[in-house]
């Protein structure tokens, strides 16, 4: 807990100064499931989105993953609210688990969005993902972080769905 109070003491940084970056990244994750749709309109043409859903197992992969996008908007818009009340290691945390679930995904655009997010953070506080996870995992590990843990689980299903379809 002191590790934790002296990473906040030393938080003298003006905070909202990447908010531009964190609310692009917000954005892209909120609209990927209408990207998706948009893309799969195009996909079918004129058939049944419903019917291609249920018989096409990719798509259907394609979909689900685009559909936990907003999930993760709403996480990284959560944890930047602890950010701005000074929890340096809550934030940071979170986007390196965030980083892992899109490493999962094989989603190489939001995985290097979190990246940029990582290096901006540790820019304004000199925090590591690897010390902001120590830090947690001393402090309420899986009770601070267990919409990211969900989100892992259901990236490594849908990582395992993926490879056995040959995808």
């Amino acid at each position: 807990m002191t590790a934790m109070k002296a990473v906040q003491a030393n938080f003298q940084t003006d905070y909202h100064e990447y908010d531009k970056w964190f609310t692009v990244a917000k954005v892209l994750l909120t609209l990927a499931p209408f990207i998706a749709l948009i893309y799969l309109q195009a996909f079918i043409g004129g058939s049944n989105l419903s019917e291609l859903l249920s018989q096409n197992p990719e798509i259907t992969l394609t979909f689900l993953v685009s559909m936990a996008r907003p999930f993760t908007a709403y996480l990284l818009g959560f944890a930047q609210k602890h950010f701005y009340e000074g929890d340096v290691p809550y934030l940071m945390s979170h986007l390196a688990l965030l980083f892992a679930a899109e490493l999962l995904l094989r989603n190489g655009v939001y995985a290097v969005l979190m990246v940029v997010l990582m290096f901006f953070v540790y820019r304004m506080t000199g925090m590591s993902p690897l010390a902001a996870l120590r830090l947690k995992w001393r402090d309420h590990f899986f009770r601070d972080l267990s919409g990211c843990m969900v989100l892992i689980a259901f990236s490594m299903f849908c990582l395992f769905v993926s490879l056995r379809l040959g995808m």
